[in-house]
């Protein structure tokens, strides 16, 4: 006789990047020892992989997850963990001005009420010179990763990471699409632009939509009232 199999409840969210609905369920036990173990090697590759591998677990709708947007990643497993281990959090975050360790205030932050903050200066769609523009498509979290871990002067490493996130240079009458172009291509198109151009290119990156919220707490040694904004998925765990 077969063993009975719980099942889970499922719930809804809304893709940011896309607005596209997508259907849940919580973590299982399985799927929170991976995380653990994930998390115990302390090496991000491993950590990564395990939580897309357990995101795609626990969703039901077909979706690209090696396409994903750094922010869409970080929004659905915030999802997912405020209906698996539950809503709120309790982050301990020091003073920035006493020493003492008493310095330590407990903040209490509803995974329900974050967002992904988006800017009314933000276009993935840019205009550069005459009629010649690109669209832009948003870095995955491996390239996020690769980003933050670059030398500023590794300015060769940074191009080929912008590259990587063109999705199609357009003119008024064609549209050639990056996946259709050589690396050399690309790289060429954006030597060639000026410095104010290539600014519109990098806003495209500072204003990218990220994982926010805005917090206040006072320290319990100074008083000292502190403003906060946590952004990422590591900022809430």
């Amino acid at each position: 006789m077969a063993l009975p199999i719980n099942s889970a409840p499922i719930y809804n969210l809304t893709v940011p990047s896309t607005g596209k609905q997508l259907k849940f369920r919580p973590f299982l036990i399985k799927d929170e020892k991976a995380l653990l173990i994930a998390q115990q090697s302390e090496d991000p590759v491993v950590m990564l992989d395990s939580l897309k591998q357990v995101i795609k677990s626990c969703t039901m709708d077909s979706i690209n997850f090696n396409e994903l947007s750094s922010f869409d990643l970080e929004y659905i497993f915030i999802q997912l963990r405020s209906k698996s281990v539950g809503e709120v959090v309790e982050l301990l975050l020091h003073c920035d001005t006493c020493a003492d360790e008493k310095a330590v205030s407990k903040v209490m932050i509803d995974l329900t009420k974050i967002e992904v903050e988006k800017s009314t200066e933000h276009n993935p769609k840019i205009d550069l010179y005459d009629d010649v523009g690109v669209m832009m498509k948003y870095p995955t979290m491996e390239i996020i990763q690769r980003l933050e871990s670059l030398d500023k002067s590794d300015i060769d490493s940074a191009f080929n990471i912008i590259v990587e996130c063109i999705d199609y240079i357009f003119t008024d009458t064609e549209v050639f699409h990056a996946k259709e172009q050589t690396k050399s291509e690309l790289l060429e198109f954006l030597n060639n632009l000026t410095s104010d151009q290539f600014m519109k290119i990098q806003k495209f990156f500072d204003t990218m939509p990220k994982l926010s919220k805005n917090i206040q707490y006072n320290c319990p040694v100074c008083n000292k009232h502190h403003e906060k904004v946590l952004e990422g998925l590591n900022s809430f765990f």
